[in-house]
């Protein structure tokens, strides 16, 4: 009994300094830089208790092989349920674990775009380096039944392709219904003219758009694409769909934009008809009018609207809200990349934003929680609208009432309610009257109740619990013969975990006490965890001892090489080896 307290105190004191983390991150709060480099420094000690405490032994009792065996297991063990846990909100206990996340999640999409664009004869042929670079340039944009993605006369900013549903080509004497993997717009995209037909959505549908901001900038390695575009802008089809098109459209200006597409490529993409550049405001009113519910204001309730709008800038992994959130603010994507994920695990799902496009509507003008997590992916600018700001300028201006009670009537609402919150008919009509109750009072109907959050909180309990169950089995096994070097490694390791990760929940608005909860349990745990593994591997063979370090060690390293050395690089950058190699000598020197 005494060797099982004896563990169990050992396991709590290893992990005691992720409590003097979270205590540290309260009262201060270091900057990246420094916060990279402790991380750095706790991983480099880590790896000093891994090589000198459980690998050197093994080696000298010559059962290095079932070690190895344990590591690899170990290994894939950890990968596995890390993945699982992710998926249901875990990633968001750090900002590297997030932006890892959301790669893999964007590499999936990659492929996907891929697929689609091997079957459209305007991308075939390509090598694949460029179709890489070009599928990273799309972006995903759902549409809901009837919802229009763009009107006949509008500006042509994109390349288009179905992904998934039905969309319908209107022009003046025609419809033409398109079908997944067609691409559809790229000849007004070359060109450079306005649309001549309206697309909308017949079913429910999820269109790849590249806008021509970001194929600008994969132009340069793409030649093979770049190349192709000037042949289609040079060719007679498109002169002649043009001409066809636009009759307005002299002669002369065609012959002028052919002879500069010869001249200067296609790298700037010109255009038949240029849009005149816009100030940053102007901008913000040109996003504003494309957003649903502002479409039918008028030019002056539009610059209302946008002079209530401040702009914001975040690092990477920020998140602005997170499921069961209420909604007290929507954006306008002005720069960067942010991704919406739903963090419940219910869908694999992924939407990464492209500049003017917003989020948080739905939640702002229904009064529902959010039901996704938005964090940005690399350094973000959004313009930001309070829903206080707001409410006090529907009160000004009536007639806001009757395009906001237009917009809560639409479809749009109708699948976001039924889809994202599970609501059946009858719901949704409440909603709907609660809504326009409020509407017709001049205000934005109350956010609803909460609901309790299980899943995110609870996944990033286990991931952090994940990160420290190895140890506290190998503290628990050796307690008897525990290197001093091995703990202090573990104590060096956590202090900068607790920190990083505290900083993080805490940016995104995790109550401190629910922080302490969250740190007491894992230390609670990698005691109870030391104490089993004081009972469990007590008189096991040397063979299946050697197994179990294997398995912590496997763990640790991954825990190392996924976790804390990318968030040491993601916060500080430069530095991060020597600090790492600090930690390694610092802990060696201890155990020496």
């Amino acid at each position: 009994m005494i060797e099982v307290a004896s563990a169990f105190l050992l396991g709590a004191i290893s992990a005691s300094s992720l409590g003097l983390g979270a205590v540290t991150a309260r009262l201060w709060k270091p900057t990246n830089f420094v916060l990279g480099l402790l991380t750095a420094f706790g991983a480099g000690a880590l790896l000093s208790a891994v090589t000198i405490d459980i690998v050197a032994p093994s080696i000298d009792r010559e059962e290095f092989g079932w070690l190895a065996i344990g590591a690899v297991a170990g290994g894939l063990a950890f990968e596995a349920l890390n993945r699982t846990i992710n998926v249901r909100g875990g990633f968001l206990r750090k900002a590297s674990t997030s932006i890892t996340f959301l790669r893999d999640r964007e590499q999936s999409r990659i492929r996907d775009i891929l697929s689609d664009l091997e079957r459209i004869d305007f991308f075939e042929g390509l090598p694949d380096r460029e179709l890489d670079e070009i599928a990273r340039a799309f972006r995903s944009e759902r549409l809901a039944s009837g919802e229009m993605l763009y009107r006949h006369g509008d500006p042509c900013e994109h390349i288009n392709i179905l992904a998934e549903g039905e969309v319908a080509l209107a022009t003046i004497d025609s419809i033409v219904q398109l079908r997944p993997h067609q691409a559809f717009g790229y000849l007004a995209f070359v060109s450079g003219t306005p649309h001549s037909s309206t697309a909308t959505a017949n079913v429910d549908s999820e269109v790849l758009r590249l806008s021509r901001s970001r194929l600008r900038s994969v132009l340069g390695v793409c030649p093979g694409f770049a190349d192709r575009l000037r042949a289609e802008a040079r060719s007679e089809d498109l002169v002649d769909t043009v001409r066809s098109r636009h009759p307005e459209i002299s002669e002369g200006d065609i012959a002028s934009w052919i002879q500069q597409v010869q001249a200067e490529g296609i790298m700037r993409l010109p255009q038949l008809v240029e849009i005149a550049a816009t100030t940053p405001t102007e901008q913000l009113i040109d996003h504003l009018a494309d957003v649903d519910v502002f479409h039918d204001f008028s030019h002056d309730l539009l610059d209302q609207v946008a002079d209530l709008m401040f702009r914001e800038e975040h690092e990477a992994g920020y998140v602005f809200f997170r499921p069961g959130e209420a909604s007290d603010r929507m954006y306008v994507l002005a720069g960067g990349d942010v991704a919406l994920v739903d963090a419940s695990g219910e869908s694999d799902d992924s939407i990464l934003l492209q500049e003017g496009e917003e989020f948080g509507l739905l939640s702002f003008f229904t009064g529902m929680r959010h039901t996704a997590t938005a964090i940005a992916q690399t350094p973000s600018e959004a313009w930001v609208l309070l829903r206080s700001h707001f409410e006090e300028l529907v009160l000004r201006y009536p007639t806001m009432s009757t395009a906001i009670a237009g917009f809560v009537g639409s479809p749009r609402i109708t699948v976001y309610l039924e889809r994202d919150h599970g609501l059946d008919s009858e719901h949704v009509a409440g909603v709907r009257r609660r809504v326009l109750t409020a509407v017709r009072r001049g205000g934005l109907a109350p956010t609803v109740a909460a609901k309790a959050m299980h899943g995110a909180p609870i996944a990033i309990w286990l991931g952090l619990l994940l990160d420290g169950i190895p140890e506290s089995l190998v503290i628990g096994a050796t307690a008897d013969a525990l290197r001093i070097s091995f703990l202090v490694g573990i104590f060096l390791s956590n202090y900068p975990e607790a920190l990083s990760s505290s900083v993080g929940m805490r940016e995104q608005e995790f109550q401190w006490r629910k922080i302490g909860i969250l740190w007491g349990s894992v230390i609670l745990v990698t005691g109870l965890g030391a104490a089993v593994g004081s009972v469990v591997f007590q008189a096991v063979p040397d063979q299946v001892f050697a197994v179990v370090e294997g398995l912590a060690a496997g763990a640790m390293l991954t825990v190392i090489t996924q976790t804390m050395m990318p968030e040491a690089l993601h916060r500080s950058g430069g530095f991060v080896g020597l600090a790492a190699l600090t930690g390694f000598l610092l802990t060696t020197l201890v155990g020496a």
